[in-house]
């Protein structure tokens, strides 16, 4: 039985938590934030079965929604006036037995993974983080905000695109570059049932739209701009003028109506980074956003995290050293992990040039049909 320290709860990190909890490791998780927050979240072929490996696919699929194999298709593409355009698809093996794809609401999904790395006898420190932490041959020394000191056989870094963790120990890795654009996302409550999931393409860039359960929306707007601090009442505006672009859309038109000044606006800007590798230092190691984060382009960020907790497990299970096992979980990842950053990286300069809409889903299609194959 390992100790293993994670930092982070989000994605990447409560992943970790549930996989190796579920191994036998003794796993606590701090997490500095008291709430969950965020919007929609997709998770597209093969990280379902990622997944279904940690046991909440069921509970996710429940509460959220799913799309079978059976009517396995791209994510709609819509043009300026809402027809929609013809893309290609990924091609499914017969042996594919779980949806292609799953949506859910991100604080849905924490509450159902922080639920399973209980389960599963992780501690959960919410609100809490570390103080200080020092490397040793065979494991780490923390002190944690609780006021605890405590050692550590393996400290898990899921902090995130800015980790604090990752600028100390991989300051070699540099720092998030900035594509250029800045998201725009709010989510909508009891909708009408005639608005639909797509991606929206006009000349001014593309407009991702998620339908979940309960009517809940989701409406995701870039802007290319400088990456600067955006009030409410500017971003409310920025969203309804890049929303005007679509003159076509009853949608669009029915969605600014509704971005009243009791919507919330959440502005981020679009940034990436990959690590290179070994992503580990010592008794430390990356996964998630810590270790390749990306635009959202292709909607696989959190797939990927959920994919790093369940083969960082699966090699510290194979492994008879810990070093070995992280040597090896690297390897696993590198490649894939490289495959969605810069794909989606070049889909969002596509987007930003006004590429053929054509153009980019081609390199979206063809992702996902290396997603598709086993990680």
């Amino acid at each position: 039985m390992t100790d293993v320290l994670v930092v982070g709860g989000g994605i990447a990190g409560l992943s970790a938590a549930i996989a190796l909890g579920a191994r036998g490791d003794r796993v606590t998780v701090v997490e500095r934030e008291s709430e969950a927050s965020g919007a929609a979240i997709a998770f597209q072929y093969r990280p379902v079965y990622a997944l279904q490996e940690l046991g909440v696919l069921d509970e996710v699929v429940r509460r959220g929604s799913a799309i079978a194999a059976q009517g396995a298709r791209s994510t709609p593409v819509y043009n300026g006036d809402g027809r929609r355009q013809p893309v290609p698809t990924a091609v499914l093996g017969d042996d594919w037995t779980l949806p292609v794809h799953v949506s859910i609401y991100r604080p849905v999904l924490l509450s159902i993974m922080k639920d399973a790395a209980r389960g599963h006898g992780a501690e959960l420190l919410i609100g809490h983080s570390y103080r200080s932490l020092d490397q040793r041959d065979d494991g780490v020394e923390v002190e944690l905000t609780t006021g605890q000191r405590r050692r550590f056989d393996l400290l898990i870094a899921a902090d995130g695109i800015h980790s604090g963790l990752r600028e100390r120990f991989f300051p070699d890795a540099g720092r998030p570059t900035y594509t250029g654009s800045m998201s725009f996302r709010a989510m909508f409550a009891d909708v009408p049932e005639t608005w639909h999931s797509g991606l929206h393409v006009v000349d001014g860039g593309v407009v991702r739209t998620t339908m979940l359960p309960g009517r809940l929306f989701y409406v995701a707007v870039p802007s290319h701009m400088e990456r600067r601090h955006v009030e409410q009442d500017e971003a409310r505006q920025i969203m309804r003028e890049r929303l005007s672009s679509y003159r076509g859309s009853q949608l669009f038109k029915e969605v600014r109506e509704r971005l009243t000044d009791d919507i919330r606006v959440i502005v981020a800007p679009f940034e990436w980074i990959l690590v290179p590798p070994p992503w580990h230092r010592g008794r430390l190691v990356l996964a998630g956003d810590a270790a390749h984060a990306t635009a959202p382009t292709i909607g696989s960020a959190g797939g990927m995290a959920v994919e790093d907790a369940v083969v960082l497990a699966q090699e510290l299970s194979s492994a008879d050293e810990v070093e070995t096992a992280l040597a090896a979980y690297t390897n696993r990842r590198q490649g894939r992990a490289r495959l969605v950053v810069e794909t989606s990286v070049t889909v969002m300069r596509g987007e930003q040039e006004h590429r053929p809409g054509e153009e980019w889903a081609a390199m979206r299609a063809a992702a996902f049909q290396k997603l598709a194959e086993a990680y």
